[in-house]
C-alpha cells in the first residue's frame, strides 16, 4: 500500500433539506441492491451468519414500494434487528419523504436519523449511514459480538471473518487518518532513537513504529480500532515499547497491557505519553537493579565496560577516574552523549565521595568538605590540586584566619609550587579578583611564573603595581619553612594590605 495517495476526510454540516435528501438517496440505493449492506467474506465459517437475514432482506423486495408494509416488517417484536433497520430505511424511499427526525450524538457530533418502526437508533443510524465507515459499524456490532467474528469497515468495503484477518487496506486506511505522514505513506517514521512505539498487527504481520522525537499527541491505536468490530478488538493488535533501558540479556520491549493498555485505548495515554511512561519506569528499574548497564545516546552497551570506556571523551584524568571508579561499582549509567563531564554528573548526586576517592585519596576528601552541589569537574580539579599539594603544604607554615590578600597569595604561591604556571593560571582564575589591589598580586604571581597573557584585564595602574610586586611574589614561590612566612609578610607590606601574617 505505500505510495497510495492518502486522503483525509473533514465533516461537512448540512442543512435540514439537504440531509432530508440525501437520506431519501440512500434509501434508495439500498432498496435497489440490498447487497450493499452485505459485508464480504474473508474468514472460514461453515455458515455464513448473514444468510438467514439478508434471505429475509431478499424477500422484502416484493413490499419495497410500500411504505405501511415496510414500516410493519421494521416493528416486528422479536425479528432481526439487521432486517428491521433495513425495512425502517427502505421505508423512506417507498414513502418518498423523512416523516420525523431524531437526533443522536456520536463521539461528541451528533447525528440525525429517520426514526422508522421500533429498531434501535444504534441499527437505524448504521443503516441509514451505511456508506460513512465509521458509523455503519452501528449496524453490525451486536451480531458481530454475538457470533464472535471480526469485522472491519474502510472505504466502501466491509469485510467479515471468524478470525482477525485485517485487511491490508483496513490498516492503511485507519493509520493514514493519524496526523503522521511517514516516507513514503508508509507505517514507521524510519528513526532509531531510545524509545519506539511498535503497534503489531499479528494477522497482517505488519508493524506501525513511532519514535520518541515523532510520536504526537494521539493515541493511534484507538484509529486503528475505530471501524473495527470484535468482542475483544485489540486481540490481533500488540502493543509494545521498544527501548534500550535494559540490563544485558533483558528484553529490550514492554508490553503495554492490562491497566496500561486501558488507559491508552481510552486516550488517557498518547503516544508520546506511554513512551514517556515506559521510559521513565525501566530508567528507574534500571537503576535501582546492582547490574553494570552502559548506555549512550541510543547504543547500549550491556555490561562492557571496555567499550563503553572507547567512546567517551575527555581530560585523561577524568577518563581514567571514571574506569577505575566503574571497575568496582556496578552502576547504570545512561547519557546522551560520551562526553566524561556527563558521565560524572549523572554519577556524582550518589556517588561523589567514592569518586573523589577515587580521583585523589581518603585523606584529600576530608579535607574538601561536601562538595556534593558543585560542579563535578570543578570538585576533581580542585581535589586533585590539594592532593598533590599535601607535601608542599604540609612543609610550610599555616596561617591562621588569613586575611583576603593573604588567602589569595597563599594560594597562589603554593599552586605555582606544585604545578608550575598550568596550576598557577587555574588557581587564579578560581580565585576572586572583585579589586584593584587583589588583581594586581594575582597577576604579580603569574608574571613571576612568566605568564604573558592575564585572565583578567588590568588597567595601566593596576599592570606597573603587578610589575613593581614580581619581585616579591617571586621570592614567596621560592621561599620554604619560616622563609615562606617572612617573604609573605614582605609581599603583603609592598602590596599596602594592612595584612600580617
Amino acid at each position: 500500500m505505500p505510495g497510495k495517495k492518502r486522503l483525509r476526510m473533514r465533516g461537512v454540516k448540512h442543512s435540514t433539506k439537504r440531509l432530508e435528501d440525501e437520506l431519501l438517496e440512500r434509501s434508495r440505493a439500498l432498496s435497489d441492491d440490498p447487497g450493499l449492506l452485505r459485508p464480504q467474506c474473508a474468514g472460514g465459517c461453515r455458515k455464513c451468519v448473514f444468510d438467514k437475514p439478508f434471505k429475509a432482506i431478499d424477500s422484502l423486495q416484493k413490499i419495497k414500494n410500500n411504505p405501511d408494509a415496510l414500516i410493519k416488517e421494521a416493528s416486528k417484536f422479536g425479528g432481526d434487528d439487521l432486517v428491521r433497520a433495513y425495512a425502517g430505511t427502505v421505508s423512506l424511499a417507498a414513502a418518498g419523504s423523512v416523516p420525523i427526525l431524531g437526533t443522536a450524538s456520536l463521539g461528541g457530533e451528533k447525528v440525525s436519523y429517520a426514526v422508522r418502526g421500533t429498531v434501535g437508533a444504534d441499527k437505524l443510524i448504521g443503516c441509514q449511514y451505511y456508506t460513512d465507515p465509521k458509523i455503519r459499524i452501528l449496524l453490525y456490532n451486536q451480531m458481530i459480538k454475538k457470533h464472535k467474528l471480526h469485522l472491519y469497515s474502510f472505504g466502501d468495503e466491509i469485510v467479515c471473518s471468524d478470525d482477525p484477518n485485517m485487511p491490508e487496506d483496513y490498516l492503511y486506511d485507519t493509520f493514514w487518518e493519524t496526523p503522521y505522514e511517514f516516507p513514503d505513506d508508509g507505517l514507521t517514521c524510519g528513526h532509531d532513537t531510545s524509545a519506539v512505539l511498535e503497534l503489531r498487527i499479528k494477522s497482517l504481520d505488519q508493524c506501525i513504529r513511532i519514535c520518541e522525537n515523532c510520536a504526537r499527541d494521539v493515541s493511534t491505536v484507538q484509529y486503528i480500532i475505530s471501524r473495527l468490530s470484535a468482542v475483544d478488538p485489540m486481540d490481533d493488535i500488540e502493543v509494545r515499547v521498544r527501548h534500550k533501558f535494559h540490563s544485558e540479556g533483558e528484553k529490550d520491549y514492554v508490553e503495554v497491557k492490562d491497566d496500561l493498555l486501558k488507559r491508552y485505548m481510552s486516550g488517557e495515554l498518547k503516544d508520546n505519553t506511554l513512551i514517556s511512561t515506559v521510559k521513565r519506569t525501566k530508567l528507574g528499574d534500571l537503576k535501582e537493579a546492582d547490574t553494570a548497564t552502559y548506555i549512550i545516546g541510543t547504543r547500549n552497551y550491556g555490561s562492557d565496560l571496555d567499550a563503553f570506556m572507547k567512546d567517551i571523551t575527555g581530560e585523561g584524568s577524568e577518563v581514567e577516574t571514571i574506569r577505575k571508579f566503574l571497575s568496582s561499582n556496578n552502576r547504570a549509567v545512561v547519557v546522551k552523549t560520551g562526553r566524561s563531564s556527563e558521565v560524572l554528573s549523572v554519577l556524582w548526586e550518589n556517588d561523589w565521595r567514592e569518586l573523589i576517592v577515587t580521583h585523589t585519596d581518603r585523606e584529600t576528601l576530608a579535607k574538601v568538605g561536601d562538595v556534593s552541589k558543585g560542579q563535578p569537574i570543578n570538585i576533581l580539579n580542585m581535589a586533585h590540586d590539594i592532593f598533590v599539594s599535601a607535601d608542599v603544604v604540609a612543609s610550610l607554615p599555616e596561617f591562621k584566619r588569613p586575611g583576603p590578600i593573604t588567602a589569595i597569595a597563599d594560594s597562589l604561591a603554593k599552586a605555582a609550587k606544585v604545578g608550575g604556571l598550568p596550576m598557577l593560571t587555574k588557581t587564579a582564575e578560581r580565585t576572586g579578583m572583585k579589586d584593584s589591589r587583589s588583581r594586581s598580586v594575582t597577576a604579580s604571581f603569574l608574571k613571576a611564573m612568566g605568564a604573558t597573557e592575564m585572565p583578567m584585564k588590568l588597567s595601566k595602574d593596576e599592570a606597573e603595581f603587578a610589575d613593581y610586586l614580581v619581585p616579591f611574589a617571586k621570592n614567596v614561590i621560592a621561599a620554604s619553612g619560616e622563609k615562606y612566612r617572612e617573604d609573605m609578610n614582605t609581599l603583603l607590606t609592598a602590596a599596602s594590605s594592612g595584612e600580617k601574617v
